[in-house]
């Protein structure tokens, strides 16, 4: 028996001693949950004076959950064609709901039309607030800045840290 047992850990030493291959493709070990709907703005066509877009729900998992849908509009955009309250049923299956929506307006706009939907079933909710920017482009997010004091074990330094409010 104690002979067999070697032969099997020699054979299996053997077969074993060659580098495994990295592999490919690096593992996301990050796990976060989808989110069950898609809220989006499309332009359809802008001009000077008028703005065609579609307000986007797309409803990516089966949820049990009704949803309203609203749009702000900003000072001096007036809204020509389309509703700016919905609701939304609970879904059984992915749908995609789109409600087109033409503004008016007689000078550039400066603030920005939000696209608000919200849900809430006691035990979870779920609230989004998406911008719609007559063009303008996004302002730059920046993170928070490293000004913190900066730690050290032994002779490491680890950096600035991130000072918490």
């Amino acid at each position: 028996m104690k002979r067999v047992l070697a032969v099997m850990v020699f054979m299996s030493a053997c077969a074993n001693s060659t580098p495994a291959q990295e592999s490919p493709k690096a593992l996301n070990t990050t796990v976060r949950m989808q989110s069950p709907l898609r809220v989006t703005w499309e332009e359809v066509s802008r001009t000077d004076t008028e703005a065609v877009v579609l307000a986007k729900v797309e409803r990516v998992n089966k949820l049990d959950m009704s949803f309203s849908m609203s749009v702000e509009l900003p000072a001096g955009v007036k809204l020509v064609e389309g509703r700016t309250q919905l609701t939304l049923l609970p879904n059984t299956e992915a749908v995609t709901v789109s409600e087109r929506l033409t503004f008016s307006f007689t000078a550039p706009v400066e603030g920005d039309a939000q696209l608000k939907l919200d849900g809430d079933s006691g035990a979870m909710g779920f609230h989004y607030k998406v911008p719609y920017r007559f063009g303008r482009p996004a302002p730059d997010e920046t993170g928070p800045s490293a000004t913190g004091v900066e730690p050290r074990k032994g002779d490491k330094k680890f950096g600035p840290s991130v000072p918490l409010k």
